[in-house]
């Protein structure tokens, strides 16, 4: 799963400082593109328009057209059909179904659609370059979704208290939140998923009423608006868009994963249409790795801290790994979110292991490389290899397989 005004102030000043930092193993470049992607299906973004750093304003703000048809459903007993429409609407090209209640039907209709220059951009990503980077290190790019992108989402209280709010099936059975989440990284960047036959589109449609369904699911139980601003805001909807696009390219260079200017500008673009599918406003929509590398700045700079709701999300995390993956694959998780980020480590209270960490940090980079080589440059850490590399195929074998065809329900209690 999935919250304010820009103008130059310390802390844009400050932001601006730490994005020219922040895009660690990454080109400078991709500043500009002639392939911007459409602000909605009917129209090309006003080039006079200018992009804001969502903060204080962008969190108020929740996705007003999407929240009107999750009052309508909930207000007319209609949440379970509604979610029995979700099953049964799997496919790119398929129609939705005619049991969905008319609102509903009307605005998944107008939503599950691209312009021309979205799908340009995704037949560019799909049969160029960008594509077959993507699929040659997606191994990296899940270790980076798994261990640092899922893990600083809840390094965010909102973020975490968002999910938690949501209760669901998502607290206890983290595993299934970051699954879902996953699932729906994965149908964005195979370009595959995008044809007819696929789910990409459907699927950021889907998500974006369930993040309305989770945001009303808070207003409902006592979430304080005005201390915490809006549930799932669009502050908070650009920072988790950021954490499962940018943030994992930048994560990813630690594997050895490193685009060209030329395939980074794809990928955001790419991003920038999972971005304005899943209800994000125009204005807050990302268009240049500079402006996705502010968003992360001014959340690591302004949006970190500990939270009850954050740390025991974290750990049921780290426990489910122990129960589905073998005892102690939590250990080794926790010893890799540390290696993508220690201060998020330190903010959901995943203590300093050093017996691990260090092994870990060490053979990080070598995560996908083969055991023969370990045996030559790390003789003694071979165990600690074996045990990464176990926690991280089952990982990506548990994404891929269990719930390839998980059911994207909205909350309902």
């Amino acid at each position: 799963m999935g919250y304010m005004d820009h103008f130059v102030t310390r802390r844009t000043a400050l932001t601006g400082a730490l994005a020219a930092g922040a895009a660690v193993g990454l080109p400078a470049a991709a500043t500009a593109s002639a392939r911007r992607a459409a602000s909605g299906p009917a129209a090309e973004p006003d080039p006079r328009s200018v992009w804001e750093l969502p903060t204080d304003q962008a969190a108020q703000e929740g996705d007003p057209e999407a929240d009107e048809v999750v009052k309508e459903l909930v207000s007319a007993g209609q949440m379970q059909l509604a979610n029995q429409v979700f099953h049964e609407w799997t496919r790119n090209d398929q129609p939705v179904p005619d049991a969905a209640p008319l609102g509903l039907h009307d605005f998944l209709t107008r939503n599950a659609v691209l312009t021309r220059e979205e799908r340009a951009t995704i037949d560019l990503v799909k049969n160029g370059d960008s594509g077959k980077l993507v699929q040659g290190n997606i191994e990296a790019i899940t270790m980076t979704e798994a261990f640092g992108g899922l893990f600083t989402a809840l390094a965010d209280p909102l973020l975490a208290k968002s999910v938690w709010y949501a209760k669901f099936d998502l607290v206890m059975d983290i595993g299934r939140r970051f699954s879902r989440t996953m699932n729906t990284l994965w149908d964005g960047i195979d370009g595959g998923n995008w044809n007819p036959s696929g789910n990409a589109l459907i699927s950021m449609v889907k998500l974006r009423l369930v993040h309305a369904a989770a945001r009303q699911m808070g207003l409902a139980h006592g979430w304080n608006v005005a201390r915490d601003g809006m549930p799932i805001s669009q502050r908070l909807e650009v920072e988790e868009l950021m954490y499962v696009g940018a943030s994992n390219v930048q994560l990813a260079a630690k594997f050895g994963f490193h685009p060209n200017p030329r395939q980074i500008d794809e990928l955001v673009q790419l991003i920038r249409i999972g971005g304005r599918l899943l209800g994000i406003q125009e204005k807050y929509n990302p268009r240049t790795l500079d402006q996705c590398n502010q968003v992360l700045a001014d959340a690591a700079a302004h949006h970190r801290a500990s939270s009850d709701e954050g740390t025991k999300l974290a750990h049921n995390m780290l426990d489910w790994m122990d129960r589905k993956i073998f005892p102690g694959a939590g250990a080794v998780g926790a010893s890799m979110v540390r290696m993508m980020d220690t201060h998020v480590a330190d903010i959901l209270d995943i203590k300093p292991n050093p017996l691990l960490d260090i092994p870990v940090a060490t053979l990080g980079p070598y995560l996908y490389r083969p055991v023969y080589e370990i045996q030559q440059k790390f003789p003694l850490l071979v165990p600690i290899h074996e045990k990464m590399f176990k926690v991280a195929s089952q990982t990506v074998a548990w994404y891929a397989v269990d719930f390839r065809d998980y059911d994207l329900q909205m909350p309902v209690r």
